[in-house]
Order: structure tokens, then C-alpha cells, then sequence
């Protein structure tokens, strides 16, 4: 009777067949290092206990694998699973999104460990340290990023090499040859890349949408209401809050305001959001149109900084009445946009009577002094009143702080103009936007930042670093005929701000402490800004409509084309020559060559099909009275090939070369 053979049963043991052997200790052992290594990666994204059990399973791993214990049943790692996996849907809610699913990912990698019994195990896990460290781009984009993961999948693939290596389970390989091997591969991988990279059709929009907020994301940069202290809490934050690289020449820095959101309503100390109406609002300019492209770092917020203003609205993104550019579902990662901005405008003389009576609103009561002072401009033109009310800030003796006093009485404008004088650039626009509204004028409270500092580029191009220590605020007054009309009392009270930046309006005290923050080589980090901006330029911004821009410079018209599938194909064939050499190098190797020397001297040259053993067959037959010395020959061709422990030496391939001529 024939025997049923069951399609499980392949996976089972024979009976009787031997337990199998206990991987070999150093590539394991490089292994787990190489898999924590990408996962450090992660540290800064996850909760600390998480990282402690993620550190302690992998050490748990190597500690079972140096003692020769057994791993634990699977069972165990089930419920593991089971129970972290619920304690992480506390912390992010779902794990559908880029934290919770990356963090159940490395849990499932670490987890993992604890199968790893066969080489295929090894190689799996191996896979999937190639797959953590490619994730790391769901978190950020920079060049420190690009670096590490090139580090992690140089050790990973050195790690490959030390499984792969031939001659059982016990050969074991130098790791500086190894780290050597690896780097071999990748460099004549790289050319390869770079073509693709450059000419493979890019869509026209993302492949997909990952949904990367969560409930530890956090927020940078400027909030959705002010209040004292709310602006000038970012000036000692040096980050990067933008970058912005024009076609032309750089604008003057007091020209240079980049706007953020509009604030209409206030209830005596702080400033906030109104519904406002989407659109294009009417608007006029002259002089030439700035082009620049803008690249935000994340923030967490819906706000584009936009040169005041722009002259169109990009795809992806829409425009409100009060000309603020937004980003629908907030800036979560570092994006790109192709601007236009003209800096002599007017607009806002459709403004209507409901939005005009909002923004001359102001609570009952309080204040008193301040509202003596409107009121004693009462006389005088609208255009007027606002020149008094600059002329005032110019000669009260208002000092700019980084570190303002608290306001805290129940009249903080009369405090801060007559009392405490000292304030940041908020200060000064929340009293004069006050006082305008006293005076009968319509105003509101913008943010935004200003100035900025330039920094030279890669290619000689200069560039616009804005940092969150450049925030800024001011105030928009309406005027008849004139509209919205930009006042900043900031400038009243210290005129530097305009034209040096922060550092140059502070005492020199203040200004020594604030530029300590750009570390003891500014120069080295400028430089390394302007690697950052030339790898979100050229890497992280090339997309469709650059790879379509470049095809048009190259002369290779659209993507699918004739002329672009030649030079596709053409390059492709170039790129790849690399690693033809390196496979022919392979085949060339000097063992190989001597060993066919051989068929050389017997004039019996091998089959391109056959393998050493039936060629030795072969030539044994037809040579009976050399079959012994062929035999041995090639038992020792097999033996130094795969079965060494360490690599050929000179000495051993001319031991083999003299028996080869003596057969």
C-alpha cells in the first residue's frame, strides 16, 4: 500500500533524525547587535518602558544563545504579544497609524528572536531589519537619518555575508572581511540606484496617505491663540522652522515678513481665531513677483508661512480671506511648495461692515489710561490716529526683553505702557492693536515670522534659514481706500529688529546669551544647514514636476517616450556593468582559474554544466592511470573553496597550483 503523504508533514522532524545543531555564535550574536542598533533609531518616538522591554528580550536572546539554553515555548510569545500589543493600543489608541504600527513592528521583530533556530530564521529577521530600518523615513527625512540607515543596511548586509558564507554551519568569517564585502555590494549597487532615482516615473502626488498623527505627536512653533508671553516663549528656540530658497535675489530683511495666522478675536488678554471666509481675496500689487520655494519642518499645525503675500495658492493647498495660506490636516512632515509673493500689495477693500464691527470690538471697562489715550486722538484722521499711536510707542520709553515681567494686573496694557515698560514683540502688538480699537480703528493681531538668516548654499546659491527664535507679531489696522495695512510697533520700540534680526535689538548681554545656542561652531553647522537644504532640494523635493522639468532640460521629453526609454535603457545597461565585473572578477578568482588549469593540461576542458565532482568523474574515466591525483585534486579545490575558515592565503593557492601540474 502506498504511504499518504501528508502537505504538513514536510515540516516535521523524521523520526529518529537528529535534533538539530545550535546556530553558530557569531553571526547570531551579530545579528541581535545589528537589529538593536536599527532599533535605537526609534528611542526618541516610543515610551521608555517599551524601550527598556524591547532592550531587555534582545539581551534575553543573546544571554539564552551564550548559556546554550532552550528558548521559551511559543505560547509564551503569543501571549506576549497579546498583552504588549494591548498596553500599545492604550498609548496610541490604534496601531494603525505610523507610531503604533511601527511600535508593534519592532515588538514583533524582537519577538521573533526567540524563533530563530534554523539560518532561514536568521535570514527572515535579517529582512525585516532591512524593512525597520527603511520605516525611520516615516519619522524624519534629514541627512543624519539618510546616514544611519546607510550604517544599518551596511551591517545588515555584512550580516547576510556571515550566514551565507559557505562551508556549514560552523565557518565562520573575519567581520573586517566581512564589513568589506558588504560595503562592495552596496557601492556596486549604488550606481544602479542613482539611476532609477533620477528617471523612473514619479506619480504625480503620493503613492499613498499614512495617517502619522498620534497621541504623543507634539506641536511646534506658533499656537492658535496669543496671550502674553506666547511668542517670546520661542525665542531662545533655535530649531529650524523653515527654509526658503528664492529664484532671485534675496528681498531686505524689513521686507521680509512670513505670514501665520490672523487673529480677530480678543477678550482682553488674549488674542483668537475666527471663523473667516476661504478664497482668494481682492487684492492689487506692484513691482516684480518674488519666486521661492518654501520647505517647512514639521510643526503639527495647518499654517504655511507665506512671504506677505502670495499671489496664487498652490496645489494642496487653500487660502482665507485674511490671505493666510493653510495646509488642510496640518504640516506632520517636512513638505515643499513653489511660491509667489509681491511685498508692495493692498487689499482688503471689500472688507465687510460685519468683519470691520469684529474688529473693533473691545471688552467693557479696564484699561483706563489706554483708552484716555484713544480717546485723545479722537480729533484727528483715521491715518492720524495711527501715527499717533506710533509716535507714542517711539517715545514712551518701552525697552524689548526676552524676558518681559508678568503682566498681572486686570489692566495689562496700562500696565505695560506705564508701568513695567518692558515687553517682546506680542507685548507691543496686543497694546497697539488695543489701542487702535479704542480709537475707533479696526485691528488685529498677525504672527508670523520675520527676517530670517541667509546662509550659502550648495552651488552658490544663497538660502533663507528661519528659525522658531524668529517669530514675530504685528498688527493690520483698516483703512478707508487703503484696506489692511501692515503696522509693526515692534519697530517703534526697537527699530534693529527689522534690519538685523533679534540678536542686534537685544542688549549685548542678552544677544552673546542668545547667539550661545548656535554651539561652538556656528560655521560647521551653517555648513551643515546648507547640506540639509541641498538634500531636501534634491532628494526629499524631487518630485513629479522637477523629474519632469529635468527630463525637459535633458532632452528627453516626457516619462515613457522613445528618447526616454533609450536613455533609460542605456543607463540602466551602464549602471549595471558594476556589478557584470564584479561577477566576472568572481568567476576569475585565482583558485578557480588554477583549478581550471586542469582541464587545461588533461586537454579536457569542464562543461559549463558541470560541477567540480562530475568533471573529476569524467576525467577519471577517460585518465584511469591519473583518477587518484584528479580525485584528490579536486576534493581539495572543494575544501579550500568552501570549506576554509578564513580566506585563501598566497602560500596555499601556490601549494595547490604545483599539484595541479603535477597531475
Amino acid at each position: 500500500m502506498t504511504a499518504l503523504r501528508l502537505p504538513f508533514a514536510r515540516n516535521r522532524p523524521a523520526s529518529g533524525s537528529p535534533a538539530p545543531q545550535p546556530l553558530p555564535l557569531q553571526p547570531l550574536l551579530a545579528t541581535l547587535s545589528v537589529l538593536a542598533l536599527c532599533m535605537l533609531a526609534f528611542w526618541a518616538y516610543q515610551p521608555l518602558w517599551f524601550n527598556l522591554l524591547l532592550a531587555l528580550l534582545l539581551g534575553g536572546r543573546a544571554a539564552l544563545a551564550l548559556r546554550g539554553l532552550k528558548q521559551p515555548p511559543a505560547w509564551t510569545l503569543v501571549v506576549a504579544a497579546l498583552v504588549v500589543g494591548r498596553l500599545l493600543v492604550s498609548v496610541y489608541s490604534t496601531l494603525a497609524g505610523r507610531d503604533g504600527g511601527t511600535a508593534m513592528l519592532l515588538l514583533l521583530v524582537a519577538l521573533k528572536t526567540f524563533e530563530m533556530t534554523r539560518r532561514r530564521d536568521a535570514l527572515l529577521l535579517l529582512l525585516l531589519g532591512y524593512f525597520l530600518t527603511a520605516t525611520q523615513f516615516f519619522f524624519d527625512q534629514n541627512v543624519p537619518v539618510a546616514l544611519y540607515t546607510a550604517l544599518c543596511a551596511l551591517l545588515l548586509t555584512a550580516c547576510l555575508t556571515l550566514w551565507a558564507r559557505p562551508g556549514g554551519a560552523r565557518a565562520t568569517l573575519r567581520p573586517r572581511v566581512a564589513l568589506g564585502r558588504s560595503a562592495r555590494l552596496l557601492l556596486q549597487a549604488l550606481p544602479l540606484t542613482v539611476v532609477l532615482f533620477v528617471l523612473f516615473p514619479r506619480p504625480d502626488g503620493p503613492l499613498w496617505q499614512m495617517p502619522v498623527g498620534s497621541s504623543t505627536s507634539s506641536k511646534t512653533g506658533l499656537g492658535d491663540s496669543v496671550t502674553p508671553g506666547s511668542v517670546s516663549s520661542l525665542a531662545q528656540d533655535n530649531s529650524v522652522a523653515f527654509r526658503a530658497t528664492f529664484t532671485g535675489a534675496i528681498p531686505p530683511s524689513e521686507t521680509r515678513y512670513w505670514r501665520g495666522p490672523v487673529f480677530e478675536g480678543f477678550d482682553g488678554r488674549r488674542w483668537s481665531l475666527r471663523p473667516v471666509s476661504r478664497g482668494f481675496p481682492r487684492a492689487s500689487g506692484d513691482g516684480a513677483a518674488l519666486k521661492y520655494r518654501l520647505t517647512l519642518e514639521p510643526s503639527g499645525q495647518p499654517w504655511v508661512l507665506a512671504l506677505d503675500i502670495p499671489t496664487g495658492v498652490p496645489d494642496g493647498l487653500r487660502i482665507t480671506g485674511n490671505m493666510q495660506l493653510i495646509a488642510p490636516g496640518g504640516v506632520n512632515a517636512r513638505r515643499q511648495f513653489d511660491l509667489e509673493a509681491i511685498t508692495r500689495f493692498q487689499y482688503g477693500l471689500d472688507a465687510s461692515p460685519e468683519q470691520l464691527a469684529q474688529d473693533s470690538f473691545l471688552p467693557a471697562g479696564g484699561n483706563p489710561r489706554a483708552r484716555a489715550l484713544a480717546a485723545s486722538w479722537s480729533g484727528l484722521a483715521p491715518a492720524e490716529r495711527v501715527n499717533a499711536a506710533y509716535r507714542f510707542f517711539q517715545t514712551a520709553g518701552l525697552g524689548y526683553t526676552l524676558n518681559p515681567p508678568l503682566l498681572t494686573s486686570s489692566d495689562p496694557v496700562d500696565e505695560l505702557l506705564y508701568k513695567t515698560k518692558l515687553g517682546f514683540c506680542e507685548h507691543f502688538a496686543s497694546s497697539f492693536a488695543y489701542l487702535m480699537r479704542a480709537a475707533g480703528i479696526p485691528a488685529r493681531l498677525v504672527t508670523g515670522y520675520l527676517g530670517g538668516s541667509v546662509n550659502q548654499g550648495t552651488g552658490g546659491g544663497d538660502y533663507l534659514i528661519l528659525r522658531q527664535s524668529d517669530a514675530h507679531a504685528w498688527v493690520e489696522v483698516w483703512l478707508a481706500n487703503r484696506g489692511w495695512v501692515r503696522v509693526d510697533p515692534t519697530a517703534a520700540v526697537s527699530p534693529a529688529r527689522l534690519r538685523g534680526g533679534l540678536a542686534a535689538a537685544l542688549p549685548d548681554s542678552a544677544a552673546a546669551a542668545l547667539e550661545s545656542g548656535n554651539g561652538l561652531f556656528p560655521g560647521l553647522r551653517l555648513r551643515f544647514d546648507a547640506l540639509q537644504n541641498a538634500w531636501n532640494q534634491w532628494v526629499i523635493g524631487y518630485d513629479f514636476s522637477r523629474q519632469q522639468s529635468l527630463f525637459s532640460r535633458l532632452g528627453l521629453g516626457e516619462a515613457g517616450g522613445v528618447r526616454y526609454a533609450l536613455a533609460l535603457t542605456g543607463l540602466l545597461v551602464l549602471a549595471a556593468l558594476p556589478m557584470v565585473w564584479a561577477r566576472s572578477r568572481r568567476r576569475g578568482e585565482p583558485l578557480l582559474l588554477a583549478y581550471q588549469g586542469l582541464g587545461t593540461r588533461l586537454r579536457l576542458p569542464a562543461l559549463p554544466t558541470e560541477t567540480p565532482a562530475e568533471y573529476a568523474r569524467r576525467a577519471s574515466r577517460q585518465f584511469p592511470a591519473r583518477a587518484e591525483g584528479i580525485q584528490a585534486v579536486t576534493q581539495e579545490y572543494l575544501n579550500l573553496r568552501y570549506g576554509r575558515q578564513e580566506e585563501l592565503t598566497a602560500a596555499q593557492l601556490r601549494a595547490f597550483r604545483q599539484r595541479v601540474r603535477r597531475v
